[in-house]
């Protein structure tokens, strides 16, 4: 419970004299300090569609208690089938499939299904992209439904590039026209690599930026055009995007570059500074990137682990992965000015983490419950913004890499998702969190 949610309290202004008000400062007093207190976590496994082997899951809210979950699921011959179900009053739909063939799996990459403003979905994924030589080059694929996934429109790139490179690590967020995409992007590599080919010169493969990008969408999921959100970024670290009351935000792993640095000078085999950034769209256009916290981790490759972000009004949370020090450990932010500012870096792991981080922000915005995989399991975690933490507690054995997606917060729990394994074996997992 928040203050600003307490219907009763004009009740109590209008029948006001001193001894009303010293009752409703007190209560206020008390209900406030609610979430600056620790809260200890209570986890319920429920059913889950996903069949044995599946991977990669996300999730998408729908409803109050209404949320959709998808995964990818290895076919017999070789590839994936991308697959989704709904949960609706605890029930589940039956599995329905969004597409299948070559598609690109990696365990910290998801592939997911956005919401559109008029009750469509648009699926994203990822498809192998061999043109090049470039093992890591991917072509993002997106498709409509209209009957809650059940069938599904012909796929369509979201840019135009005509050279093969990484597309990946998407993440998307609500908008007022319809929805965003944002994802890394190698199309500046691409093009410092073909220029060498074109004057038959030896190219250096930790040559050419990647950047985040992003590309809008209508109501009727439609891309309508895309541009960079920065251009040098951290090569393969996820994305996470989130709505505020000032417009989108988007989190990722940047790099500090020498200010007149142009994409086609990186190296991304040389050692940098490589901490978490956040930027807004205000207006049609991005604000420059800035900051979250100051690790100052100092390291001369890709760590695969990117950050969360939540938001509720003009309320921000931020959890992150890093190893800065040496020393590797989750940590989360808040803040209070939609990503303008941020208070301290509270520490929520246990000392083993590995990161692959995920975030539910609390009604009220001041709290949040954190998600992240700790010696060789997933771990969940109450924080507030007061620093107040709750005892973590383990949702169960997790293979290593395995990107958590962005928890759901529902009036009373939280829907978290994540990967389980056991005897080697890896299903995608549903778990209720109750406070």
């Amino acid at each position: 419970m928040h203050c600003r949610s307490l219907p009763w309290v004009g009740f109590l202004r209008l029948r006001a004299n001193p001894a009303n008000c010293v009752l409703v400062s007190f209560v206020l007093a008390i209900l406030c300090a609610c979430h600056g207190k620790p809260r200890a976590l209570a986890i319920h496994s429920l059913l889950s569609p996903a069949p044995v082997a599946s991977l990669v899951p996300q999730v998408a809210a729908l409803g109050p208690e209404k949320f959709l979950l998808s995964w990818q699921t290895p076919l017999v011959g070789g590839g994936y089938a991308f697959e989704m179900a709904i949960r609706d009053a605890s029930q589940w739909s039956e599995v329905r499939q969004i597409t299948s063939g070559d598609l690109s799996m990696f365990s910290a990459d998801l592939p997911g299904v956005a919401v559109l403003p008029r009750g469509g979905l648009l699926a994203y994924w990822e498809l192998n992209d061999s043109r090049g030589g470039d093992r890591y080059a991917t072509a993002i694929q997106t498709s409509v439904s209209w009957d809650e996934g059940k069938t599904w429109s012909g796929a369509l790139k979201p840019y135009g590039d005509a050279l093969a490179g990484q597309h990946s690590f998407l993440s998307w967020f609500p908008s007022k026209e319809g929805i965003g995409l944002v994802w890394l992007d190698a199309r500046q590599r691409a093009e410092v690599r073909h220029a060498a080919r074109q004057m038959e010169t030896t190219h250096d493969d930790h040559i050419g930026a990647i950047g985040l990008r992003y590309a809008a969408f209508n109501a009727e999921g439609k891309p309508m055009g895309d541009s960079f959100v920065d251009p040098i970024t951290c090569e393969c670290c996820p994305t996470s995007a989130a709505g505020t009351a000032r417009g989108p935000v988007v989190v990722y792993r940047g790099r500090q570059e020498a200010p007149d640095t142009k994409p086609s000078e990186v190296r991304n085999d040389r050692p940098t500074v490589r901490d978490i950034y956040i930027a807004r769209l205000d207006g049609g256009r991005w604000t420059k990137p800035h900051l979250v916290h100051a690790d100052n981790w100092v390291i001369n490759a890709c760590p695969d682990n990117g950050p969360a972000v939540d938001a509720e009004g003009e309320r921000v949370a931020v959890a992150w992965w890093t190893r800065s020090g040496d020393s590797p450990k989750v940590q989360v932010a808040f803040s209070n000015d939609a990503g303008e500012t941020f208070g301290p870096a509270l520490r929520v792991d246990q000392g083993k983490a590995e990161g692959q981080v995920t975030l539910a922000l609390l009604p009220g915005g001041d709290a949040a419950v954190a998600g992240w995989l700790e010696d060789g399991r997933t771990w969940a975690r109450f924080v507030s913004s007061a620093g107040a933490l709750g005892p973590p507690i383990e949702l169960g054995a997790s293979p290593r890499h395995s990107r958590l997606p962005k928890w759901i917060a529902g009036r009373s729990r939280i829907f978290a998702v994540w990967t389980s394994l056991t005897s080697g074996v890896r299903q995608v997992k549903v778990s209720e969190i109750e406070l």
